[in-house]
């Protein structure tokens, strides 16, 4: 073993050089999707200071998705009739009337970690594989002036992966930092509102150390458009929404939207055999129809 050391640790810098991005693509989604979301409020009154205990549930299909990779110069279509579904439970606390605090979490199902054979839909990964758990809190400064309603919001996500990844690729907990930016009319003398949001997805976490030290080269050794650059943090998604809510009665209410999302993501796989890094840049277009139900008491 030490006539080897030195052997080793000769060819130990050619083991570190081969450490390159050996592959690139970038990929173009476009996709419909159909949300469906049922909302429990139960509103209580300390001090005059208002206190909401809540629970929802959402529910979503995307029956068309296409994707186009650019490495492959091809197109695959993958409809989700059951993508995902996540169930709710929160808190949230008014200590003066335009500011509210609050934190929730999220039971998430992904639909599309099943999959269907002969007709049969089985489990295809362990359950680590299909569940996510997610922790928020957030604060939200609002203001009203007459008929409208202006509001922004900050929010923190925390998204917790119970399988086992690579921490180059992607880190065990997933945080996002989101701003929310709102206003809303309320018709007078209709049980009508009408609103519209912006909002804005960071990312806080998503790995970098190895990417910036292989990305620079490629496998053979030649200079890629990202020698000298360094890659940090990115806005992983643009959201845009309009929509309508109608006051039923006194404690029920329905609502409709339509959503535009703009995404991107980065995606790294590294290989097993020489660790190089395969990166894709994923862009993705969304629209959205979203129908609501809300029941406050």
């Amino acid at each position: 073993m030490r006539k080897l050391l030195p052997i080793l640790l000769t060819f130990l810098p050619l083991f570190a050089s081969a450490q390159a991005l050996s592959s690139e693509d970038n990929t173009t989604t476009h996709y419909a999707e159909l949300r469906v979301q049922a909302n429990f409020t139960k509103h209580f009154k300390l001090r005059d200071q208002g206190i909401n205990l809540y629970f929802a549930e959402e529910i979503f299909s995307r029956p068309f998705e296409s994707t186009y990779s650019q490495l492959d110069a091809a197109t695959t279509r993958n409809p989700q009739y059951f993508r995902r579904s996540y169930t709710t439970v929160g808190l949230s606390y008014a200590p003066i009337p335009y500011l509210r605090l609050g934190a929730q979490y999220t039971l998430k199902i992904y639909g599309n970690k099943f999959t269907t054979t002969d007709g049969t839909t089985i489990i295809a990964n362990p359950a680590n594989e299909f569940l996510r758990h997610r922790a928020t809190f957030f604060v939200t400064g609002s203001y009203t002036y007459e008929d409208w309603k202006f509001s922004l919001r900050e929010r923190l996500d925390a998204n917790f992966r119970t399988d086992s990844v690579n921490l180059h690729e992607k880190p065990q907990t997933e945080l996002y930092l989101r701003h929310k930016l709102q206003a809303q009319y309320t018709i007078p003398g209709k049980p009508l509102k009408v609103y519209t949001y912006v909002e804005l997805w960071n990312t806080l976490n998503q790995p970098t150390k190895y990417l910036n030290t292989s990305a620079g080269v490629d496998k053979n050794g030649a200079a890629t458009a990202y020698a000298g650059k360094t890659f940090g943090q990115y806005l992983s998604q643009i959201r845009a929404q309009i929509g309508v809510s109608w006051r039923v009665d006194k404690m029920n209410s329905l609502g409709l939207a339509y959503r535009y999302t703009y995404g991107y993501s980065r995606d790294i796989n590294i290989t097993r055999n020489k660790a190089n890094i395969e990166l894709t840049n994923a862009h993705s277009h969304g629209h959205y129809l979203v129908l609501t139900y809300d029941l406050d008491w």
